[in-house]
């Protein structure tokens, strides 16, 4: 058959059908939207790091780089350009800070470097002018953070709060997107290296080292610098940061990856249910083609033109669609992981987000229009539109799927017992059982209302069960819909709740030991990694209702491939271990082995990569290695990439510092925190950098963040039941529109129009309970499923729960919504004149 010719009869047939295939055009393009959306939230962070890292470092492809904030000796700038090799060696030096203006503030990160910096070709850099301006130093502010926080003319001063200490500082200029491009919206201020060493006080000292080697000598050099290094400083590639945060954001990536496969398969059931309606058509037009003589490859490439017309006319609105969804719902919050990594704040599109999405949109819709394929190479040109055989072989084919389907069930099992770290295949085969026993539960359940129905005088439950029966395939579309929806809010909602809970009681685990803390002001140290001298504990220690002031020390330290967090709180605390994060080992031996200071507490994730078991030693990365053993194993504590927890005086000789992270002040008794925390506020001045907080309001401003942080989890639970709604009401719609001529025939043998009306209730009713139920049921098993996972793989702490309330809720919104919407068309479909059945 010509193309021409094939175009032809699709303009034809898609005249007799517009309303159904513009159903499936939008259930495409909801799983498309869906799909892209969520790819683009996961990959943007990603893809933000690297464009952040490479418009610092242009063609560096070494770094050596230093294991705490203090940075190291600048004077090895000369030696390691000294090294035969290097072409070129520039200096940085980078420090977390708050940037304060007149409108607002914000967590940035300063970075100080000289002209030798440009010389590597970073796009951030190209723009800077990186000498001091007539002897004055000032920064240089991307345009929308200087207009966020209202500094934006020549000289006006912004504020920085860093290490413990207030500065004033000038702008210079701001960086546009022509300059620096998608970079502008990056959170960061740049400044001549001495201007920033003079602004921290940590003198000649930098943070890291970029180097470009000559071309092939990238081994010599990388050996040189390890010798330099000593085992003090990290000799890494330049894209280690990348590899770092790629690692953090496991949790993310894996949680995204799973709810955008259930979000895509809750579009491709609308899809599938939406040609459905269709398949009536496509099986005349099959027998038609058959009986004319034409071949079954002719036959499939005329559905496939129907497929490749509908998959893109989806595909493009569900882009459009998806566009807007990762604008407005689906954004990436990078709140969490911004306290270790320097993160840009763009939105990235890559072109493989947009292929995935593709690809499964157009699979999506291959599948559904080639739905009967079995029928295009039958021996019969008719088998298309012939009357459907049942009986025992449908019986046996019954008895295979729940066969089947209580296989995956089992093999779900089994991961959830024996490979948590098996979370995305688990689920698929959840969905897998959940699909091959449900058409056994709605059997099930037609069975059973027909015997209840030979009690009731009304004909309305014979008519329903009989219609069901009759149009069985579709049936199970509908409610697999709504059982794949609730399925993936209750699993996902629960866990989200689950993981939720546990952050929070690791957030008042880890304040437990004191009342009040001090610690360097501004929201990038909610982790209490940022030092300050500790020179102000006397004085503090003089006020009346405070009982003692302890040094509370911490930092990020990269170890293996991930950047961890060390928590050392002051020996004498109590309780020292938060006993409820402890997951192997005796809470009782392993406080009096880390108050000893040779031992430490590491999560059990962290552990199992490292092969690391209680009574194990280890060799800390630290800037003066230090060889500990391990006392119990723990969870991350809410870290994702890990934790260590040791005594700070232990922390302080592995650092080499004496400087604080935090005070943590233990009140006198009758003292009230709010009134002394005040007193210690006016002790320290408004120009201190410091701010003071309770226990309980820093364990609150953690729980927030975390909540902030998987605020795109609960989006997509809130999204997949409202979809799902549209979705099963849509598709009921149609397909009780599509039987008008069948109850006009009804009306015909005598039924009137409410009982009509009432049938059709009853029926969606019916599809929608058989389909949630299954749904929920299977959903909590999903739940634990998913808990298990962050629990082990991931070693977030976790609070098991069965969320059987919430699954209540979601089922009767879901049910209630859709047969509310349904009624409509319902209605109508049952004013349909009697004559009609006449004319059909």
């Amino acid at each position: 058959m010509k193309l021409a010719n094939a175009l032809h009869l699709y303009r034809l047939r898609l005249r007799a059908r517009l309303v159904q295939e513009c159903l499936a055009v939008v259930g495409i393009a909801a799983g498309v939207a869906l799909l892209f959306a969520s790819q683009v939230s996961s990959t943007s962070l990603q893809s933000s790091v690297s464009q952040l890292s490479r418009g610092i470092v242009g063609d560096a492809s070494l770094q050596l780089i230093a294991r705490d904030p203090h940075g190291f000796p600048q004077s090895l700038l000369a030696r390691v350009r000294a090294i035969p090799g290097v072409r070129v060696a520039a200096p940085l030096l980078e420090v977390q800070a708050e940037a304060i203006g007149p409108h607002g503030r914000e967590a940035i990160q300063l970075i100080g470097a000289d002209p030798s910096l440009a010389r590597l070709g970073g796009k951030l850099v190209r723009h800077t002018s990186l000498t001091p301006f007539g002897e004055i130093g000032a920064v240089v502010l991307p345009s929308p953070l200087a207009h966020k926080i209202g500094v934006t003319k020549f000289g006006e001063e912004v504020t920085l709060q860093l290490e413990g200490h207030t500065v004033e500082a000038p702008l210079y200029a701001q960086l546009h997107e022509s300059q620096i491009g998608p970079l502008v919206t990056s959170p960061l201020a740049i400044s001549q290296l001495s201007y920033t060493q003079e602004l921290t006080g940590l003198g000649a000292r930098v943070s890291r080292i970029l180097i470009a080697p000559s071309a092939g000598s990238d081994g010599s050099v990388h050996a040189a610098l390890e010798r330099l290094a000593a085992g003090r400083l990290n000799v890494e590639s330049i894209d280690y940061d990348e590899k770092l945060f790629a690692t953090a954001a496991t949790a993310s990536n894996q949680s995204t990856a799973l709810f955008a496969a259930i979000s895509a398969l809750v579009g491709f059931l609308f899809a599938f249910n939406a040609t459905l309606l269709t398949v009536p058509q496509r099986r005349r037009l099959i027998a038609d083609m058959r009986r004319d003589g034409y071949t079954p490859v002719t036959v499939i490439g005329v559905l496939l033109l129907d497929a490749v017309a509908l998959g893109l006319f989806a595909c493009a609105l569900g882009l459009v669609l998806g566009e807007e969804l990762s604008i407005h719902l689906f954004h990436s919050n990078p709140a969490f992981l911004s306290l270790a990594f320097a993160l840009g704040s763009e939105r990235v599109v890559t072109w493989q987000s947009v292929a995935i999405a593709v690809v499964g949109g157009m699979g999506a819709a291959i599948v559904a229009v080639l739905s009967p394929l079995r029928d295009i190479f039958a021996r019969d040109p008719l088998a298309a539109i012939a009357p459907r055989e049942r009986g025992a072989r449908g019986s046996s084919r019954g008895v295979r799927r729940s066969l089947a389907g209580l296989a995956c069930l089992g093999s779900a099992t089994a991961v959830l017992l024996a490979a948590p770290d098996a979370a995305i295949p688990g689920m698929v085969l959840l969905v897998a059982a959940l699909l091959l026993e449900l058409p056994i539960v709605l059997h099930g359940t037609l069975v059973a209302v027909k015997r209840i129905a030979g009690s009731i005088v009304s004909p309305i439950p014979h008519v329903a069960t009989m219609e069901l029966s009759a149009a069985r395939s579709r049936a199970v579309a509908i409610a697999a819909t709504g059982a794949i929806a609730v399925f993936g809010s209750v699993a996902i909602g629960g866990a989200h709740g689950d993981l939720l809970a546990g952050l929070e009681n690791a957030a008042r685990d880890s304040n437990a030991s004191t009342d009040l803390w001090i610690a360097p002001s501004g929201s990038y140290n909610l982790l209490h990694t940022a030092p300050f001298a500790d020179d102000r504990r006397a004085a503090l220690e003089k006020l009346p209702g405070v009982r003692a002031v302890r040094v509370y020390r911490a930092g990020l330290l990269d170890f293996g491939k991930r950047r961890v967090l060390v928590s050392a709180p002051p020996g004498e605390s109590s309780p020292l271990l938060p006993a409820d994060q402890l997951l192997v080992g005796d809470t009782r031996l392993a406080t009096a082995r880390v108050r000893s200071g040779n031992w430490v507490v590491v999560s059990k994730a962290l552990a199992e990569e490292h092969h690391l078991g209680v009574g194990d030693a280890l060799t800390l990365p630290s800037p003066d290695p230090v060889r500990v053993r391990v006392a119990a194993l723990s969870t991350n504590l809410g870290w994702a990439p890990g934790a260590i927890l040791m005594s700070s005086a232990a922390y302080a000789r592995a650092w080499q510092s004496s400087d604080a992270e935090a005070y943590g002040v233990l009140l006198a008794p009758g003292a009230s925190p709010h009134a002394v925390a005040r007193e210690i506020g006016a002790t320290l001045g408004p120009n201190s950098g410091l701010s003071v907080q309770t226990a309980g309001e820093h364990a609150d401003e953690q729980s927030s963040l975390s909540h902030e942080a998987l605020a795109s989890l609960t989006q997509i639970a809130t999204l997949i039941p409202i979809v799902a709604v549209l979705a099963m009401a849509g598709a009921m719609g149609a397909m009780v529109w599509q039987r008008r001529p069948r109850l006009a025939k009804l009306k015909l043998e005598g039924i009137a129009r409410v009982s009509l009306w009432r049938t059709i209730l009853l029926e969606s009713l019916m599809l929608l309970i058989v389909g949630c139920l299954t749904g929920a049921v299977f959903g909590l098993y999903g739940q634990q499923l998913a808990d298990r996972a962050l629990a082990h793989v991931i070693n977030f702490p976790v609070v098991y729960s069965l969320t059987g309330g919430a699954a209540l809720r979601i089922l009767g919104l879901v049910c209630a919504t859709a047969l509310a919407i349904v009624a409509i068309p319902g209605y109508l479909a049952a004013s349909v004149p009697a004559a009609l059945a006449l004319e059909d």
